[in-house]
């Protein structure tokens, strides 16, 4: 029964947590050294220990005082017990943590000249920290009082790293278009542009260039109209992504459940999709590298193109390699892949036994590719995997695939 499942999950997870090192309320927190290095990774400037309190018991947690030499800082650390919860279920285990205040004590001697000089600008919405643009032309003056707010956090660069300030800004700024003042008052109807950090090492050139690429990049993908911007920043961009694919006149579904290899159903229409790389040149395609287990469904992009070709697909596994074999109109392609540990380890595909040389990429240097046992590949290759052509058409937001033996 349904009503008898989420005791039983618990009992299970709690007896995983417990052999896998969870603890209970009485055991001891981190000592002094833990807390001393912790202490050092989080603050570069030179400081001292001022002493050390018992706040809390059963279960414990140990509070340190700490000053830095040379502008007599104050901030503190904790080594405690932290509760570990299962399906917003508080447990009886825990584990032990370590917390320090440094970075926002620093933040403390800047956040109210820096949020003062930006509530200075009337487009800056307080309750949100966002700053808002209703046209191309409101981006210098919003630049502008970015570059003020931060210029206040860059007297930090006295005490701590550009390194520091960077993984740690004063404040990150959150930009939005409106389509008029009206939806602004209602706040509704709003497209998301960029975030800026405030780092105390902002310059006005880089600043206003990120702006209004991200704004024009917006309008070429029409989800900002504007006619303002300048072509410059409009030249050579492509739209984002094109939501629809074609293959010989008929939509792409990405609907088959079909799983020869388990019992679960097999989905792939979170990779129907194809998505500009400016880093490749090129618009790019998702294909899987054939995995498979007894246990869990992962997509098999490849089968449902060689599936509505009128080919045949096969897939098998052995240990960590994956061999995918498909035939296509008298052409073989075979694909072999290693996967362990959650990375691509190989992949390699032929065709008619001669290597293809395909380029790709993993998640790990594009998050379209949206998940570790896929690749992305440019559309020219993703043609070579079936004997395609292709045609784009950006105003549609359409990618049209066409087979070699297409009447």
């Amino acid at each position: 029964m349904k009503t008898g499942k989420k005791p039983v999950l618990l009992i299970l997870s709690a007896a995983v947590l417990f052999f896998s090192g969870c603890l209970g309320r009485n055991a001891e927190v981190y000592g002094q050294r833990h807390v001393l290095d912790y202490v050092d990774s989080v603050c570069s400037e030179p400081y001292e220990l001022l002493g050390r309190e018992l706040i809390e018991e059963d279960p414990d947690n140990m509070e340190y005082y700490f000053r830095t030499l040379d502008r007599d800082l104050d901030f503190q650390a904790n080594s405690y017990l932290s509760p570990v919860w299962i399906d917003a279920t508080e447990t009886s285990f825990y584990t032990r943590e370590i917390s320090c205040d440094y970075v926002q004590t620093v933040h403390g001697l800047y956040r109210n000249e820096t949020k003062a000089i930006l509530e200075e600008d009337s487009r800056y919405l307080e309750d949100f920290g966002w700053m808002y643009l209703l046209s191309f032309g409101d981006i210098e003056q919003a630049a502008d009082t970015l570059l003020k707010a931060d210029q206040v956090y860059s007297r930090e660069l006295e005490y701590n790293s550009p390194e520091f300030l960077s993984a740690n800004p004063i404040a990150t700024v959150h930009f939005v278009w409106f389509p008029s003042e009206a939806e602004v008052l209602e706040h509704d109807n709003w497209v998301n542009v960029t975030d800026i950090g405030l780092t105390g090492q902002l310059e006005k050139e880089q600043l206003l260039s990120r702006l209004s690429s991200a704004y024009a990049q917006l309008t070429v993908d029409k989800k900002i109209t504007d006619d303002s911007v300048p072509e410059e920043y409009l030249a050579g961009k492509h739209v984002s992504l094109l939501e629809t694919i074609e293959l010989n006149g008929t939509e792409m579904l990405y609907d088959s459940e079909d799983n020869p290899c388990g019992i679960y159903g097999m989905t792939t229409d979170d990779y129907k999709y194809c998505w500009y790389s400016r880093d490749a040149s090129s618009y790019m395609m998702v294909i899987d590298i054939g995995l498979i287990t007894d246990r869990m469904s992962f997509p098999l992009i490849i089968r449902e193109y060689v599936r509505n070709l009128g080919g045949t697909y096969e897939v098998s596994a052995q240990d960590d390699t994956y061999t995918s074999t498909w035939t296509i109109d008298g052409d073989t392609w075979s694909l072999e892949s290693r996967f362990d540990d959650d990375t691509i380890q190989k992949l390699e595909i032929k065709k008619n036994g001669q290597p293809l040389n395909l380029s790709y990429v993993t998640v790990k240097e594009d998050y379209n590719v949206h998940a570790s046992f896929c690749v992305g590949v440019p559309v020219e290759d993703f043609c070579r995997l079936f004997g395609l052509t292709y045609r784009i058409s950006e105003d549609e937001g359409k990618i049209s695939f066409i087979s070699d033996t297409a009447g």
